[in-house]
């Protein structure tokens, strides 16, 4: 059992059971305490694991008071416990829309009063003495020296500190606490991965038939890594349509890295270990370098597969909706984040997300002289050396990364929310 003391949660195994030091009420006196009763009779069940009778209590609570997050959270726990995915994913969502609450600024409800009065939380649990004097004594029954919880609070229309008993008033914090908000986001990752499992696997997905040929591999106007442009002769194979999905990955791989969750976003957040084992799992493998570039350009040779500039639809790169310092604010691709593979119009040969939503790993090494010695025929990559080539660029990336030739290289154990892959075969 795990008390989380200023969160006012109670963590008994796999449910969330809400403590009631504050509760975000809309109303006082015999109300408050009906649903003081409420919560306590639900905690109680949940921690006997009476969860059917938890739930319903949980439900009339908010009834009552419909942005209890507390409560939802508590209750969110149970769904999930249940096998309740989507109820569960519901819940979480919705306390995931509130605004964060800085655990400090409160409004304080007194008894009889409908309007609370603004002020900072300073202290949530002070102990004095029962005969200690202060502004709320006259509403006291006062009998014996038992110490009585307090807040201490800094009222601010006041201007001036005070010791307010728990028991005369409620305060309501202004949003979700930022601690509690921030475990529910890894909760909320946890009910997606499980709402994917359920749906399966979707199969293994479409492939491309590539016909082999030769083609310029490069760019003489590029950076001195694309450089020099060089003459490549590949081998037929077949690449995947589309990016490997999480419900791909999840359904092969019982696991789902991905930060951006979706069953038909592409997976991402992977090492290139990991991604080398989905496609031999899958009786595949990663694409070279080369194969990667050849089936991009689709027989074509501008920086992009649709010609020379970006105009924001041709691909998911940091737009407008990006958050990084990196986005380009005249363009809007429709995408903060991931989209669902298959979203922007293909290449010439019928690939998509060649450029852009995730970069893709590759499987050679990354050499950046490698274009200097490297043979004409079905390149393999150089010897092993501390990096794997990456190449297509992504969601997080400028519109210079998702070029065709564009080429980077990390270490293997890189991992990135705008990081996937595809397989090939043959």
């Amino acid at each position: 059992m795990h008390w989380m003391k200023n969160n006012t949660l109670l963590f008994i195994g796999t449910a969330w059971l809400c403590a009631l030091a504050v509760m975000p009420v809309s109303g006082f006196a015999a109300d408050a305490a009906t649903l003081d009763e409420l919560i306590r009779a639900g905690d109680n069940a949940a921690e006997k694991k009476e969860l059917d009778k938890a739930q319903k209590l949980y439900a009339q609570v908010l009834e009552k008071d419909p942005k209890n997050w507390r409560v939802m959270f508590a209750l969110a726990r149970i769904k999930f416990d249940t096998k309740k995915l989507a109820e569960a994913q519901t819940l979480v969502q919705e306390i995931l829309a509130m605004p964060e609450a800085n655990g400090r600024d409160v409004l304080v409800f007194y008894p009889d009063s409908d309007t609370g009065e603004a002020a900072e939380l300073v202290d949530e649990i002070v102990l004095p003495p029962q005969r200690t004097k202060n502004n709320m004594r006259n509403y006291l029954d006062i009998k014996g020296n038992a110490p009585i919880p307090h807040y201490r609070l800094y009222f601010k229309d006041k201007g001036k500190m005070e010791l307010v008993p728990q028991s005369l008033v409620r305060i309501e914090y202004q949003g979700v606490l930022r601690r509690v908000y921030e475990e529910v986001k890894e909760f909320s990752l946890e009910v997606d991965r499980a709402v994917i499992a359920a749906g399966g696997s979707r199969g293994q997905g479409e492939v491309v038939k590539v016909k082999g040929g030769c083609f310029k591999m490069g760019n003489k106007d590029g950076t001195p890594l694309e450089r020099p442009v060089h003459e490549v002769c590949l081998k037929d194979f077949d690449m995947d349509k589309y990016e490997v999905t999480q419900a791909q990955y999840q359904a092969l791989m019982e696991d789902n890295p991905s930060q951006q969750i979706g069953p038909n976003r592409p997976v991402e957040y992977v090492t290139w270990y990991e991604a080398d084992t989905y496609c031999k799992k899958a009786g595949r493998r990663l694409p070279t370098e080369a194969e990667w570039e050849y089936a991009a350009r689709g027989n074509t040779d501008t920086h992009f597969y649709w010609g020379n500039s970006v105009k924001g639809k041709e691909a998911n790169f940091c737009d407008a909706n990006c958050t990084l310092n990196i986005r380009v604010a005249s363009v809007d691709d429709g995408y903060a984040t991931t989209a669902p593979v298959g979203k922007f119009p293909p290449n010439p040969l019928g690939l998509y997300d060649m450029a852009g939503n995730v970069a893709e790993w590759t499987h050679d090494w990354w050499d950046p002289n490698y274009y200097r010695h490297s043979p004409k025929d079905n390149p393999q990559g150089p010897r092993p050396l501390d990096h794997k080539v990456i190449r297509g660029g992504g969601w997080n990336n400028t519109a210079g990364f998702i070029r065709t030739s564009h080429r980077t290289g990390f270490w293997p154990q890189f991992r990135s929310e705008g990081l996937g892959f595809r397989c090939v075969s043959k």
